[in-house]
C-alpha cells in the first residue's frame, strides 16, 4: 500500500541551498529523499489531462526509461502499473508510486522528492497528501543571481530571471506558511550556513523524527545511487582558489545593475523578510543599463512586464529544462539515449 509512509516533497528556486538541506535530511536514518531525479512535476504531471490506464502506462514507461538513461536508476515498471490501479489512478497516487520506486525505502519512514524550480506544485501535492509534508528553503536574491550568474549556461542577461523566481518563491513562501501551517516549513539559507544544528533540529520536530547528529556530518551525505554527494563540487564557486563565504558573497561581486534591480524589484518581498538594502544611490546611467538588461531578450521582456502589472515573480527556467542538449553531460548515464 502506498499509505505505509509519510510524503515529504521540497522545493525552491535553483542556487538556493535545496540540495545541501536534502542531503543533510537523507543522512537521517527514517528519511529517503531523491535529489531532483524523479522531477515528477516537470515530466509526469500535467495539469488538466486526465490519466488513463493508458495513459497512465506511458507516463510510467516515460519516467522509467528517463530515469535509467540519465541516471541510471532502475525502477519496476510493473509494479508501478499496478500499485497505482489497485489504489486508484490519480496524479497524487502516481506521485506516490514513483517516489517509492526511486527511493530505497528499507527501514524508512519517511519518503520523498527534491524537485527545484516547482514551489508552486507545494499546494497541489500538500492537498493530495493531506499527512504529507513540505519544505522550502529560500535564500538572499542578491546571492542568488550572483550564483546562478556564474553558473547558468544561459546567454546575455537571461541570468536575471532567477531575480523574478525568488521574488515568486519568498511570496509563495509566505503565502503556504498561512496556509499549511502544520505542513509547511520555510527554511532560511543564511540561518543554515549559520546555524546547522538548530535549523536540523527545527527539520526533525516538523518531520516528527528524534534529531541524529549524523546529519551535521559531511561523510554521511549521498546522492541516491550510492555516490558520496560532495557540498563543495555543488557550488557555483567551487572553482574559486580563494573560496568567497557564500553568505553575503554578493557584496564583493555584484554589479551595481543588478544591485539596483534586485533590490529595487525585489523591495517589498525584502522588507518582509528584514533585509536590509545596501546599494548607493542610482546615477542614470546605472538606471539605463538596468532596464537596457530587462528589455534585452523576450524572456526578461516578459517577465518584467508581469512584474510591472501584477508586482509578481514568476517560476520559469531561462532555457527548456526538459531538452537533453541542456542537462549537464557528465551526469549523463547513456548520452546516446537523448541523442547527444
Amino acid at each position: 500500500m502506498t499509505n505505509d509512509y509519510q510524503y515529504l516533497f521540497m522545493s525552491s528556486v535553483f542556487r538556493s541551498g535545496s540540495a545541501l538541506l536534502s542531503r543533510m535530511i537523507n543522512a537521517h536514518s527514517e528519511v529517503e529523499v531523491t535529489d531532483d531525479k524523479l522531477k515528477f512535476f516537470l515530466f509526469t504531471y500535467q495539469e488538466g489531462l486526465p490519466l488513463t490506464p493508458k495513459t497512465l502506462k506511458y507516463k510510467i514507461d516515460e519516467a522509467a526509461l528517463r530515469l535509467k538513461n540519465r541516471w541510471g536508476i532502475t525502477i519496476d515498471h510493473g509494479w508501478c502499473y499496478k500499485s497505482v490501479l489497485n489504489n486508484g489512478v490519480s496524479y497524487g497516487e502516481l506521485h506516490r508510486v514513483l517516489t517509492q520506486a526511486v527511493a530505497n525505502r528499507a527501514n524508512k519512514k519517511i519518503i520523498g522528492e527534491l524537485q527545484g524550480m516547482s514551489w508552486r506544485s507545494i499546494e497541489y501535492f500538500l492537498n493530495e497528501n493531506p499527512k504529507g509534508k513540505s519544505i522550502m528553503i529560500f535564500r538572499d536574491l542578491r546571492d542568488v543571481v550572483c550564483s546562478f550568474k556564474k553558473s547558468t549556461i544561459a546567454k546575455g542577461d537571461d541570468y536575471l530571471i532567477a531575480l523574478f523566481n525568488v521574488i515568486d518563491s519568498m511570496d509563495h513562501y509566505v503565502k503556504y506558511q498561512r496556509q499549511f501551517p502544520q505542513n509547511f516549513l520555510g527554511v532560511r539559507y543564511e540561518e543554515l550556513k549559520e546555524s546547522p544544528e538548530k535549523v536540523a533540529r527545527e527539520v526533525c520536530s516538523f518531520l516528527d523524527i528524534e534529531f541524529e547528529y549524523d546529519m551535521l556530518d559531511s561523510k554521511n551525505w549521498s546522492d541516491n545511487v550510492g555516490g558520496k554527494w560532495a557540498n563543495r563540487k555543488v557550488s557555483s564557486f567551487y572553482d574559486v582558489k580563494d573560496h568567497i563565504n557564500p553568505v553575503g558573497r554578493w557584496r564583493k561581486i555584484i554589479t551595481e545593475e543588478d544591485l539596483f534591480l534586485c533590490e529595487w524589484l525585489g523591495r517589498e518581498q525584502m522588507k518582509r523578510f528584514d533585509m536590509v538594502p545596501e546599494g548607493k544611490r542610482v546615477n542614470q546611467e546605472i538606471f539605463d543599463n538596468a532596464i537596457r538588461k530587462l528589455n534585452s531578450s523576450p524572456l526578461l521582456r516578459d517577465a518584467f512586464r508581469n512584474w510591472t502589472i501584477t508586482g509578481s515573480g514568476m517560476q520559469k527556467y531561462p532555457l527548456d529544462p526538459t531538452n537533453p542538449k541542456y542537462w549537464d553531460k557528465n551526469e549523463i548515464v547513456n548520452s546516446e539515449f537523448f541523442g547527444l
